[in-house]
């Protein structure tokens, strides 16, 4: 029994001093690409000239046809002599626009659809650009708005 006695104790003391290297962490993999973009491709963004293509996934009519503009902070939708504009904010897919009528323009009446783009933008908080950034949609409160790079 004595001998059984020291002979736990001797291994007591020899498993305390044994140094065990830890293991390194697992990768969390998930949150690594999260915090990096892809290799070679940049985040999409609104800068640019764009076609309005539909409206709550319908089509625009040729009577209606809207192109957007976004540049340094400024957008516009235009049709003809008509433009509204706003200012905006882009961070990743969130978006916010604030109505800037100093850079507006009015040479007529506007069509529903006309009206429904501006409110649609107006109240949009959120882009989503499909895989090669050449179309993207605008969503909020007001309405879809779906954009052609052009």
């Amino acid at each position: 029994m004595r001998r059984s006695l020291a002979l736990a104790a001797l291994l007591s003391i020899a498993a305390c001093g044994q140094r065990q290297d830890p293991a390194p962490p697992p990768a969390n993999e998930s949150a690594s690409a999260a915090e990096q973009p892809a290799a070679g491709k940049p985040e999409p963004t609104l800068e640019g000239q764009w076609t309005v293509a539909a409206l709550d996934g319908r089509p625009v009519g040729a009577a209606s046809a809207m192109t957007a503009s976004f540049s340094g902070g400024k957008a516009s939708i235009s049709s003809g002599c008509l433009r509204r504009a706003w200012t905006y904010t882009q961070k990743k897919n969130v978006v916010t626009f604030s109505v800037d009528s100093g850079g507006s323009s009015n040479c007529g009446g506007t069509s529903g659809e006309q009206e429904t783009a501006f409110a649609a933008l107006t109240e949009a908080n959120i882009a989503i650009f499909n895989k090669d950034g050449s179309e993207a949609s605008l969503s909020g409160t007001a309405g879809n708005l779906t954009l052609r790079r052009r």
